[in-house]
């Protein structure tokens, strides 16, 4: 497989545990089919409940443009996608439905997903992390990645509602410190 930016060869790298396809001289990277979504999982576990599909239900979250970059697997044209207001541009081939992101773009995925959390109210974390619990029993993914994504989110509520309501948080500890009398 050729790169679609400097039209080297792409070599099998391996990047957080998965097997992608790197350029060794401009550091861009190609995804296979579902191969991205395990590497922003594994880049950073708290975010791994946060979905990122830019061919399912993100696909409205992103605007498109014609680059004109070839597909390094099936050879035909990718579309070049925004992803909502990251300023990332990913690179897209509809019929493989592999990924094309330059040089650390994978990092600012990851920043910009950090950063959604952070700005996100404790009352959308325990919406959130509702929408997680019902999935568990809804979605048909796999249960132990669902109960991980729960998990995940319920971790960052507890941080959120800790960092945000530590007088909550001490009257909490104070409960669970009193032993019941006989």
């Amino acid at each position: 497989m050729k790169c679609p930016d400097c039209q080297s060869e792409l070599k099998v790298a391996t990047l957080k545990g998965v097997n992608i396809h790197e350029c060794l001289k401009c550091k861009g990277k190609w995804f296979e089919r579902n191969e991205l979504v395990l590497a922003k999982n594994k880049a950073d576990d708290g975010l791994r409940w946060l979905d990122f599909d830019p061919f399912g239900k993100d696909a409205e979250k992103l605007s498109t443009s014609a680059d004109g970059k070839q597909c390094p697997q099936c050879s035909k044209k990718m579309q070049s996608l925004t992803y909502s207001q990251s300023n990332v541009v990913i690179d897209k081939c509809q019929s493989c439905e592999g990924i094309w992101l330059s040089h650390g773009e994978l990092a600012k995925i990851i920043l910009y997903l950090e950063k959604a959390v952070n700005s996100e109210s404790v009352k959308g974390l325990a919406k959130d992390t509702y929408k997680e619990f019902i999935k568990i029993f809804t979605v048909h993914n796999g249960l132990i990645s669902e109960v991980k994504d729960f998990l995940a989110v319920l971790n960052i509520l507890e941080i959120r509602i800790a960092t945000e309501h530590p007088q909550l948080t001490q009257t909490w500890q104070t409960i669970e410190n009193i032993s019941p009398t006989k």
